[in-house]
């Protein structure tokens, strides 16, 4: 068998993990509990690996916020020192069973929903929204303050457990078949999730309503799932990356398995190279502000993990689910549909599962193939949010992975693979 023949066989069995993935939220638990590898005294963050003193300032004060939420420092000054003795390890959340959505800050007592993909028995955790005041909050823009803290420790010890033990009752909830029909519904599930939440919704209330706790706590879990916007973006990531770590691994594969940023790199993984980064500058999103007051000048290059669900066909993949999404960027219907029908030219194959209206029903593309990003030119399409310097939400919008990842992971697989 020559090497082509290698890679598309290995491509075949890469892409399936993704198709036949079925995963299933499965509980509520901390990170130290359920993030494979997170030691005791280690932060993680999103994008590629990077050096404190690298970092843009939302991910420094990102670990700063960590120290003190965790009482590993007593102030400020205290964190920034010992973060440079090195007293504590920082590492990529996607080097493990997680994804750094935003700065992604993740420490052992953050409280994590888990994703279990019954196809492949791999986990993958994610935090949830903070609610509708702290929505980004610790996690997600690396804030502190004894607001932020009592609202997570209000989350962990009296609104989860209500939604953890209803969980346990109903045995879990599927994740793929609300990711099919809200892409049925003009959800492509990175920028939007509007369709999923309200069939979230549809599910998991009425087993809520029905549990024997207190009135007051049921509805504070219930006020908590309905009143914050987007609730269901973390269900995707963890379906993402719970079938994209089964794929990791799979030898000769050429399967993008993560693409992520941390406001300075852009880096890449590929599912014949586990474990290595290939990484570029991190590129600008182009979209639409919230404020007339914003410009390019207040805003940060790209950073964050969530367009791991890009790897698993959804997001700037799925345009064609969400022209309401692609509007937002001032494209028309048929530009939106013009962008999946592209992304086809990048990919392995389609994804049945995901049947797209404005694409008469045909499916979705899945499994960007480093090969054919570099033989059409065509970079992969990413959605997700625009960051200010100084933290939150300014706008939302897309990019592309930039090329430079792609060279240097061929290279890399040339060298790995030499015949």
């Amino acid at each position: 068998m020559d090497i082509r023949e290698k890679i598309n066989e290995a491509n075949d069995k890469a892409v399936h993990y993704l198709i036949d993935s079925d995963p299933v939220w499965v509980d509520i638990q901390p990170a130290g509990e359920c993030v494979e590898g997170l030691e005791d005294h280690m932060i993680l963050h999103s994008g590629p690996p990077i050096d404190f003193e690298d970092m843009v300032m939302l991910h420094r004060r990102g670990m700063v916020s960590a120290m003190l939420f965790e009482g590993w420092a007593k102030d400020e000054e205290d964190a920034i020192r010992r973060i440079r003795a090195g007293e504590v390890k920082i590492d990529s959340a996607l080097n493990h069973n997680t994804v750094g959505a935003g700065t992604g800050i993740i420490t052992k007592s953050v409280a994590m929903n888990v994703i279990e993909d019954r196809n492949s028995g791999k986990r993958a955790a994610t935090f949830p929204a903070e609610g509708i005041r702290f929505q980004g909050g610790f996690c997600g823009w690396g804030l502190y303050s004894p607001e932020i803290a009592e609202n997570l420790r209000v989350m962990r010890e009296e609104i989860f457990p209500v939604i953890r033990e209803m969980l346990k009752k109903r045995g879990g909830l599927p994740i793929k078949p609300i990711l099919a029909e809200s892409m049925q519904m003009g959800d492509e599930n990175h920028t939007r999730q509007t369709a999923s939440d309200l069939l979230f919704d549809k599910q998991i209330l009425p087993d809520l309503f029905m549990s024997d706790r207190p009135k007051e706590e049921i509805m504070r879990a219930v006020n908590y799932i309905v009143e914050t916007p987007r609730f269901f973006h973390c269900y995707g990531q963890a379906a993402a990356r719970s079938a994209l770590a089964a794929a990791e691994g799979t030898r000769y594969s050429t399967m993008v398995t993560a693409v992520c940023g941390n406001g300075v790199n852009f880096g890449i993984k590929i599912a014949g190279l586990p474990g290595r980064w290939f990484c570029a500058t991190a590129p600008m999103m182009e979209g639409k502000y919230t404020s007339t007051k914003f410009t390019r000048e207040d805003q940060i290059p790209w950073i964050g993990d969530s367009c791991v669900v890009e790897c698993y066909g959804m997001g700037g993949l799925a345009a064609a689910a969400s022209p309401i999404v692609c509007n937002l960027r001032g494209m028309t219907n048929q530009q939106a549909i013009a962008q999946t029908r592209e992304m086809e030219r990048i990919c392995i194959t389609k994804n049945h599962n995901f049947p797209i209206p404005a694409l008469d029903f045909d499916f979705l593309p899945v499994g960007i193939d480093m090969r054919l990003v570099l033989k059409t030119g065509i970079l992969p399409a990413i959605h997700g949010g625009m960051f200010h310097r100084e933290g939150g939400l300014i706008g939302a919008g897309m990019a592309r992975v930039p090329m430079e990842c792609f060279r240097l992971a061929m290279k890399a697989f040339a060298e790995e693979y030499k015949q």
